[in-house]
Order: C-alpha cells, then structure tokens, then sequence
C-alpha cells in the first residue's frame, strides 16, 4: 500500500505513475490534488503581492526623480 502524499515532492511522484498509466489509491489521488490546488493557490498569491512590491517600488522611485 502506497504512502499518501504530504508534499509537492510526493504528490509529483503521483502524478508522474499517472501519466505512466500505473493506478493510484483514492486516497492518493485527493491528496494530491489537494497539494497541487494548495501550491497553485500559493503561486497566485505571490504573483499578486510581487506585482503589488514592484508597483510601489515604481511609484516609490518615480517620484523620487520628480
């Protein structure tokens, strides 16, 4: 019996049997689902908060040379 995921490194692992067509557990697959969903809502979330440093930093120096 398979280990269920607890991180990107094992969920990946799951994905890749995936694509290679071997079976994964049930419980396997939500939890790897739940990572990845959990990674992708992360990622977007530091998308938003660098744009919003680099919009600042622009302002910040634009009105510097002013």
């Amino acid at each position: 019996m398979a280990k269920t995921p607890t991180n990107i490194a094992q969920a990946l692992k799951c994905v890749a049997k995936v694509n290679m067509g071997k079976a994964c557990t049930m419980k396997e697959l939500k939890a790897t689902v739940s990572i990845i969903n959990d990674a992708r809502k992360t990622g977007l979330k530091t998308i938003k908060m660098l744009k919003d440093q680099n919009a600042f930093l622009e302002r910040f120096i634009g009105s510097r040379n002013q």
